[in-house]
C-alpha cells in the first residue's frame, strides 16, 4: 500500500534521491538523527512510512486549495448536470454553494485559481 506525504515531503525526497544518494542512505540517517533545515519536514514521518514510501512509492497529499477547487468543480458540474435535467431548485442550489464558496474565500482574502481568480 501506497502511503500518503505531504508535497513538501515528495519534494525533500526527490532532493534527497537526486544527489546519488540510495535509499538505504535516507533511512539510515532518518533512523539515527532528527533533519534540520529544509529536510526538517521529514521528520514528521515515522521510519515505516518511509520506509514504506521508498519501497512502494507514495500519493502526494492535496493541498487544501487543490481539494477546495475539486470541490468547487464537482458542484460546478452538478449544477450544470441539474439545469440540463430542468431541476430549477438543484440548479439554484448548487449554485448557491458556489455563491457561498467565493463569499467565503473572498472574506478571508484568499485566492484560488480556477475557483475566484
Amino acid at each position: 500500500m501506497k502511503p500518503t506525504i505531504t508535497k513538501e515531503q515528495a519534494e525533500v525526497i526527490q532532493i534527497f534521491m537526486d544527489g546519488d544518494k540510495e535509499k538505504s542512505d535516507l533511512l539510515r540517517i532518518h533512523a539515527k538523527d532528527r533533519w534540520i533545515e529544509e529536510f526538517s519536514c521529514l521528520n514528521e514521518l515515522d521510519i515505516m512510512t518511509l520506509a514504506a514510501a521508498l519501497v512502494n512509492g507514495y500519493e502526494v497529499e492535496k493541498t487544501p486549495e487543490e481539494k477546495l477547487r475539486e470541490y468547487y468543480e464537482a458542484v460546478q458540474n452538478l449544477r450544470e448536470e441539474r439545469y440540463l435535467a430542468g431541476d430549477t431548485e438543484g440548479k439554484r442550489f448548487h449554485a448557491g454553494a458556489l455563491v457561498g464558496i467565493c463569499t467565503t474565500l473572498g472574506i478571508f482574502g484568499i485566492k484560488i485559481e480556477g475557483v475566484n481568480a
